[in-house]
C-alpha cells in the first residue's frame, strides 16, 4: 500500500461534545476552541494536546475526548503534523 500523504483530519463528535456540555459556555467554549485548532491550514499539534487535555479535564467529555484522543487514525495525524513541521 503506498503513502499518498497526510492522513485525513480526525475531527472528534463535536455534536455529542456540544451536546453533552450545552449548559456549561466555557466548557462549550473549549470544544470550539479545539475545533478551531483542526480546521487551521496549518493545525499545531501542541495546541492540539493542549485543548484536548483541557477537554479531558471537564468529567462529562473525558470519556469522549479520551476515545477520540486514543483512536490510532488521531495519533496517526498528530505524529503527521509533527513530523511534517505543520
Amino acid at each position: 500500500m503506498s503513502d499518498s500523504g497526510p492522513p485525513d483530519v480526525p475531527h472528534p463528535p463535536y455534536d455529542e461534545l456540544h451536546a453533552a456540555v450545552a449548559d456549561d459556555p466555557q466548557a462549550a467554549q473549549a470544544v470550539e476552541a479545539l475545533r478551531t485548532q483542526m480546521i487551521v491550514a496549518k493545525p499545531d499539534a501542541a495546541a492540539v494536546e493542549h485543548h484536548t487535555g483541557v477537554l479531558r479535564g471537564i468529567p462529562v467529555l473525558e470519556a469522549r475526548i479520551a476515545n477520540w484522543w486514543d483512536d490510532p487514525d488521531t495519533q496517526r495525524w498528530v505524529k503527521a503534523i509533527t513530523d511534517s513541521g505543520l
